[in-house]
């Protein structure tokens, strides 16, 4: 069950960044093999305790993902901010000038695909390197695109305050400072692991299993898969 159109999850926005369109290639080769193996699959089927007991499962996977981090900062509530998710699927439109909170890999990645699209893109971290989490190879081939096409990028910058035009923010020496004047502000800050059905469902079937990112968040298609095969083999 899929609460969502689509089958993928965040594996499936995974594979929208520049340079990772091969990823839906596994997307499909799963799916595949699913339809073949015969999987029931249900799409824009939202899990709950009552529909759970009515199928009576002896075992339940719960892949349930994770949800963006929101932290309580002054402001962020109201300045109207998109999730650097919502952004890539297209469920939320942004400006020409964009401001992206949070310089990880998900940050990075969701200011690379607005800076080659013809956006004017800064990126404010709070760690003081921007893409810690992104592999060598690739994050040199990613500050060269930052650099073409003007990318701003403020690392070492703990924002104290969000605006619907930008933040506040204070550098690690003290120093404030703000970035203001833009048309929307791309929310990356990190994600939360997603396990609200964990109790439920433990009232329900004798076996179950909390995999990927549902378990433990932030994650990868690796660890996530790896954690799949376990259960599956548990079963």
């Amino acid at each position: 069950m899929e609460k969502g159109e689509e089958l993928g999850g965040n594996f499936r926005i995974a594979s929208y960044p520049t340079g990772k369109g091969q990823l839906s290639e596994a997307i499909r080769a799963l799916i595949v093999k699913c339809q073949k193996a015969g999987v029931d699959l249900r799409c824009g089927v939202e899990a709950d305790e009552a529909l759970l007991r009515a199928l009576s499962p002896d075992a339940v996977i719960l892949a349930t993902g994770s949800t963006p981090l929101v932290l309580p900062i002054p402001g962020l509530d109201t300045c109207g901010y998109v999730t650097a998710q919502a952004m890539l699927e297209g469920r939320a439109p942004v400006g020409r000038k964009v401001l992206v909170v949070g310089g990880g890999m998900v940050g990075c990645e969701a200011a690379e695909y607005l800076a080659e699209r013809g956006h004017e893109v800064a990126i404010a971290e709070m760690k003081d390197v921007i893409a810690a989490d992104v592999t060598p190879e690739n994050r040199r081939y990613m500050f060269a695109n930052f650099e073409e096409h003007h990318v701003l990028l403020r690392p070492s910058a703990k924002v104290g305050r969000f605006y619907s035009d930008g933040v506040d923010y204070t550098l690690a020496d003290g120093a404030v400072g703000s970035l203001r004047g833009y048309d929307s502000v791309v929310l990356a800050m990190g994600s939360r692991s997603n396990a609200a059905l964990k109790e439920a469902v433990e009232r329900i079937a004798p076996q179950v299993f909390v995999i990927g990112e549902a378990a433990k968040a932030p994650g990868n298609a690796v660890l996530a898969t790896g954690d799949a095969l376990e259960a599956a083999l548990k079963i």
